[in-house]
This record gives C-alpha cells, structure tokens and sequence, in this order.
C-alpha cells in the first residue's frame, strides 16, 4: 500500500493506493475513494463496493535516451533507505556524476546551514515586498520591504493626553534599519498549510545584531510573523553565528504580529462572510452588556451586475445604539476584506479595512475577525490593527452574534389550493420540514450534522392551471427569486411537484413591461435533463392509507448489512426474543421470515423476520402472539417512468421515518421491493435495486405463502390511478363464507325486480 498527497485536491489531498508487479514491465494501480483503502481492496480494484474509485494499468514505455531506470519496493521492509536500491539499469557514468552532485550540494548545503562567516544578502519580490502597517505592543508601526533587501521599521506612540482620538501622531518611538541576510522558504508536507513560512534572517545595521524573522504569507496583503531575540553569536564554542539555533529560539506558542499592506486590494469575503444578518455586540472593556437593536444589520451581498471574481468584496455594519449601555454606539462603517486564512485548529482570521476610513487614520482603518467554519454565527473583532488577542469566535475585543434575515418581505397575491395545507415533509430535500398554508410555503431544512437551519419561503403570486410563480426568499440570503412548482393533484398523503429554476427578481421589477410567469413558468425553465422525476412532499404525520398489495407472503432479502430486516422487540432492547427458550419453542423447520398485508391490517405491511408458522393440534398458529419486528404505515404510492412507487412511514425508525420502494409485480405469486437509503428513490432505482450507487439499500422477494384458513386475499394496485377508491378493487380470490353472502344477495335482488315488473 502507498499514501499519496496531492495539495491541488480540494477535497482529499491524501489517497490511499494498492499496487502490485505484475510483470517485469506492468504495475498496477488501484486508488481509494476515500484516504482510507477499503478491507476489499486489491491492485485492481474499482467500484465503490471495494471503497475504490479508479484502476490504473502502467505499461514500461522508456526509450533509449530517456535515462529513468525502474524501481520497485514491494514495502516489505519500510525502513529501508531508498538509496541503496540497485537501479535495474542505468549507465554508470550517469550514476558517479549524481553521487558528486549530491555530495557537493550537501557539502554545500552544510556550509550555508551550519555557520555565516561572510555577509550573503538578498533582496525582496511579492508577496513580502511593500509598506506595512502594524500594532505591536502598543506602538503603532510601520514597517518598509525595500527591493534591494533593506528593511526600514518606524514605532510611534500616540501623544500623552490625547487617547484613541487622537488624530496627529507627533512622538516616534523607535526607528530600527536593517537589512536581509537570508531569505528561506520552509514547507513540511506534513505539517498544516498555515506553518509554511519564509525563514528571514535579518541584521540590524546599528546593533549589528542578527534575528530571525518567521514571515507567514497569509493573504496578498497580509504578513504574520514571530521573532527571535537581536543576538550577537548563538554559540560560545565557535564564537560564530549559528542561524539553526537562533530560529530554533523563537517560541512557538507565541502570539503573532499582523502586517496590514497599505497598498491592499480587496479580495472576495464569501469564504468568511456572506449574506443578510441581524447582530448583537458586545464590548469586553468599557461596559459589559449585549446590545440587542431591531435596526443592526450586517449585510455582506454584491451590487447585481457585478463581475463573479468580485462577487463579494466588502460588507456594510449597521450598529443601533442601546439606551441602557454606554459602551454601544451609532455607526455605519464600510468594511473591504483583505483575505482570509485557517489555522490548524480550525479557527478563520479575516482581515479587514475601514473603507470609511483615510490613509491618515491608519490606527482606526485595520481590523481582524475571527470565526470558525463549525461556528459560523459567532465572531470576534479586533480593536485596533491586530489579531493576537482573538482567541475564539466568542472570546475577544467585541464580540458579535449574527442571525440570518430575510432580505424582503413580498406580498402574496394567490391562493394555494385548500388540500395543500399542513406540515409536510420534502424527501427529495434531505426530509425538509416544510409548513403550508394559503399563501406561504416555509421549508425548514438542516444544512450540517451541527443543527444549522435554512429556512426558506415561497410566496404565491400567480397561477396559470397546475403551475404556482411564487417569489422565494431565504433567510441568510442577499436577493429574492422567482420559481416556478408546476403541482400534480394531490393523492393520498403525496403531493407531487416540479421546481424550475430560479430568476432574480429584480429583473422584473417594471411588471408592465415584462412579466415572470411567461418565462419562468416555461417549460424549458424546467431544465431539458431527459432523466427527471417528480419531487414529493410527504404529510407529516401521514394518514393511514390501504397499501397497493395485499397477502401474506414469505421473503428473502439481499442487501447492505446494516440494513437487512432483523429479529428484534420494537422499543424494547433484546436482540433475539427466542434466545435461552423465552416466549415460545418452535420447530426449526416452520421458522420463516414472513411479510404480511391481511384482515383489518391492509394499511400497514408487517415483517417478521423469523416467524413460527408451526401449529398446535387444534390447527391455531402457535405464534399467535409474537409481534412483527418492523411496522411500515402505507402513505401513498403511484406510477410513475413505468415504475411503481410507494412511500411508507416507520414511526420506530430513529433517523429516517420515511422510506421510498420501487414495487413490482414479477409473477401471479411473486412481488419485488427494493427499499431507498434514504426517504427518496432514486433516478436509477428499479425493484431490484439494492446497491448503493442506484439510491437502494434492500431488496425484498415476496412469494405468496398463504394457507387455507388465513383468509388473506392478493390484491395488487401499479399505481396507474392513484386516485381510484380502493374499495373498488375485486379479490383474486375469497373465502366462500365471504362469497356466498353477496351471491344471495345479488339473486335476490334480481327475483324481487323480475317480480316487480310481471
């Protein structure tokens, strides 16, 4: 096995491989899905099922002059060094060369590494070269990157008396002249992409002192660094320089200082910030209180029109003022973002510039936010032209909590027919709660496993036969859009629909002019995928309905372990109930795993997995009492694709209540089931699906197995007219105490109307 890296992947960077020789010039490949390789896996692996995704063939294609000899390690023995493997060929004038090489660059290396005798210099390109600003330990500093490698740093300090107001900055602290020594980029593939750094060696032209720099390039205009201390010799031995050991000085655990570049362009926030929000602040110092204001709005959304590389560079911060706390504020400032970067602890610093603000208030321009991607309603804010004293999003300067808003409010100007109201389920979007009423339609769907919530409204505004425009607002989001559902009649607890795509509703803000339900309600607004299906709702909870088929059946099932039909007490907690002779004893030989439809229980399907059919001399099941493992509750099916539908509600599943079955009638004793993963079929499942890659996860043959006295007729609806009264339906066959009632009835019916007429 081989793990590989690969920093270009912006999912998996790393993948597991499986390979193998399988001839003196053959290899082959065999990458995972995942970074993990699967128990299954060999060197020709593919398919999901062995957790692989792609196999490779590697066929020996050198020519005379290439000079790349082959190598192979079966990995038998890990800790071999590579370098002492005989090529197979190559020629040996090539190799003698290498070995200089690589002997004189590691001579060379250690000469450099090691000690300095001698002054080296270096000079500055992007991204370290510019002007900078920063705050650093109270000092307000400015710091030069000159090309030709001179580093000129200025520290002022505000005037005494004069506080955070003070808008001429008169005293000069300090003033530091150096100069580059060494310029070195360190990179372990290792390590998380924030420790790369440029290892800066500088020297301080007075002092003639030596520090190392770490410089973290974190966006095109922001720099981190940390520092060691201004030293004459690192090592009393040698009296020399040692650079290794001055880098190593610098603690690890310390607090980063911020460059702010004052020639910065704005970059794009989405990654961070993005949306339409309502906040609270708060001020760790000067007044401990929550200021909670209706009016104070974050809104971070790009003008329509505006190019996708700027989507989003800058956001607006309304802050309402709170009577009760003197720390809050009235003000509106415009913020540019500067870039972005994430730490390995997860944590996000955004950095930002006051576009209200001029060159001349350096002070009061920059600022740092800090959120994490599992947190994103919470952030903190920096003060001043810092980051170091962020420590979580719910830990700093100011803190502040946003909720998501909707951007407007529309008026509703139609109906929803009356059987459309209630709490619906929408299985085709990860079971979004979905409330409908006259107007409105409010979906409810969770964005994560941490419990986020995107809620979203569908406002009626015109109808034209099956198909509503409404205009759809999300909370969090920056427009509003015209869709399009185009409904089929409700049947059972089934609501069918089709969903266009969107439109930005601005376009059509001159409704004289140009009206939204001529094009967005088109048909070809609905997309010209050739492989659709209708979408469903699912009422939630769903009213009992009679199920498409009816019998009792014996069943064999196949598929994924964890989601076959086992043995089990619903709501109780042992495994097997015939363990150690509890409940009953049966004859191995009438155990069977039983599925049934009959009697006053034709709205439910009932799965027994083993199921005693034995009886006691009288001719009573002696299993009269035992109780079905899985109850599913029939809510709706129908025929759609030529395929049978049927949507049934599981009230004992823990994760997913509703599940979607393909169903199909095979022969006159024979149906097929094959069960969805989730509450949705998918668009290639088939009732003999049980794989993942179809959507399926189980497939169920039923065969007919009823015995004289059951009384459990075959029914069996496709689908075809969901709307029909089931009622309707005549039995296959019947029991004739059944028969024969209705037999008199009908023949004496037509005596007395013979006898009416003579």
């Amino acid at each position: 096995m081989m793990v590989t890296y690969d920093r270009d992947d912006p999912y998996n960077n790393f993948k597991c491989w499986v390979y193998e020789r399988i001839d003196y010039d053959k290899i082959h490949l065999s990458r995972s899905a995942g970074s993990f390789c699967g128990y299954n896996q060999t060197s020709q692996s593919y398919e999901a099922q062995d957790g692989a995704d792609l196999a490779i063939t590697l066929a020996e294609a050198e020519r005379i002059h290439d000079d790349c000899p082959i190598r192979y390690d079966d990995g038998r023995n890990v800790f071999v060094d590579l370098e002492e493997f005989n090529f197979y060929y190559a020629k040996s004038s090539i190799i003698i060369i290498m070995l200089i090489l690589k002997a004189f660059i590691l001579f060379f290396i250690i000469l450099i590494i090691k000690t300095v005798k001698s002054q080296i210099g270096c000079t500055f390109d992007r991204p370290i070269m510019g002007e900078y600003y920063s705050y650093e330990n109270g000092l307000e500093s400015h710091t030069s990157f000159k090309e030709n490698g001179d580093i000129d740093r200025l520290f002022y300090r505000r005037e005494s008396g004069r506080g955070a107001t003070a808008n001429i900055i008169t005293v000069l602290d300090n003033h530091a002249l150096g100069e580059c020594f060494r310029l070195i980029w360190r990179e372990n593939p290792f390590d998380h992409i924030s420790k790369n750094h440029f290892e800066l060696i500088y020297r301080d032209k007075e002092k003639s002192c030596y520090q190392c720099y770490q410089l973290h390039n974190r966006t095109r205009n922001i720099l981190q660094f940390r520092k060691s201390e201004c030293n004459e010799i690192t090592s009393i031995s040698t009296n020399q320089m040692n650079f290794q050991d001055l880098c190593s000085s610098i603690n690890q655990e310390a607090d980063f200082d911020t460059l702010f570049s004052k020639t910065y362009s704005a970059e794009e926030c989405r990654a961070t910030i993005y949306g339409t929000y309502h906040f609270t602040y708060e001020f760790r110092e000067g007044g401990i209180g929550i200021c909670d204001n209706p009016i104070s709005r974050l809104v971070s959304c790009p003008d329509p029109g505006t190019p996708f590389e700027a989507v989003n560079e800058r956001f607006w911060m309304t802050y309402g003022y709170c009577r009760d706390l003197v720390s809050s504020i009235d003000a509106q400032p415009l913020y540019q973002c500067l870039g972005y970067w994430i730490n390995e602890k997860g944590d996000v610093f955004t950095a930002i510039a006051n576009e209200r603000v001029g060159s001349e208030r350096w002070y009061d321009k920059f600022r740092c936010m800090l959120t994490r991607q599992d947190q994103p309603q919470w952030f903190a804010k920096s003060l001043f032209a810092e980051c170091a004293r962020l420590y979580s999003p719910t830990d700093g300067p100011e803190k502040v909590i946003i909720t998501p808003i909707i951007p407007e409010v529309p008026t509703p100007t139609c109906f929803f027919p009356d059987n459309f109201t209630g709490e619906w389920v929408n299985t085709a979007n990860v079971n979004a709660r979905t409330i409908i009423n006259a107007t409105h339609i409010h979906e409810i769907s969770q964005v994560n496993n941490r419990g986020w919530l995107r809620e979203t409204y569908y406002v009626c505004q015109q109808i034209s036969r099956q198909q509503f425009l409404v205009k759809t607002v999300t909370k969090g989001e920056c427009f509003s859009y015209y869709i399009c559902f185009d409904f089929k009649d409700r049947h059972h607890n089934i609501l069918r629909y089709r969903k266009s795509k969107s439109f930005m509703s601005n376009v059509y803000d001159d409704l004289s002019k140009r009206d939204p339900l001529y094009e967005v309600c088109s048909w070809i607004s609905f997309g010209n995928d050739a492989n659709w299906k209708y979408q469903v709702f699912v009422l939630d909870p769903p009213a009992p309905i009679e199920c498409p088929f009816t019998g009792m059946w014996m069943f064999k099932q196949v598929g994924q372990p964890n989601s076959l039909i086992q043995t089990r007490i619903r709501g109780g907690i042992t495994p097997r109930p015939r363990d150690h002779g509890w409940y009953i004893t049966c004859d191995p030989k009438y155990m069977v795993s039983q599925w049934t439809i009959c009697g006053d229980q034709t709205k439910t399907m009932l799965a027994d997995r083993e199921y005693c059919r034995q009886l006691d001399p009288y001719g009573t099941p002696i299993g009269v009492y035992e109780q079905p493992d899985y109850i599913y509750q029939c809510a709706g099916y129908w025929r759609e694709d030529s395929r049978s539908y049927l949507i049934t509600y599981d009230r004992d599943d823990p994760y997913i209540n509703f599940k979607c079955w393909v169903y199909e009638r095979i022969d006159y004793d024979k149906i097929y089931l094959s069960r969805s993963a989730g509450s949705f079929c998918g668009f290639n499942q088939t009732s003999q699906s049980y794989e993942a890659q179809d959507g399926a996860d189980l497939k169920i043959e039923l065969e007919e197995a009823e015995r004289i006295h059951d009384d459990c007729p075959i029914r069996y609806d496709d689908g075809r007219n969901p709307w029909q009264v089931v009622d309707e339906f005549l039995f296959y066959y019947a029991s004739a105490r059944i028969i024969m009632p209705s037999f008199f009835t009908y023949f004496f019916l037509i005596l007395s109307i013979l006898n009416f007429f003579n």
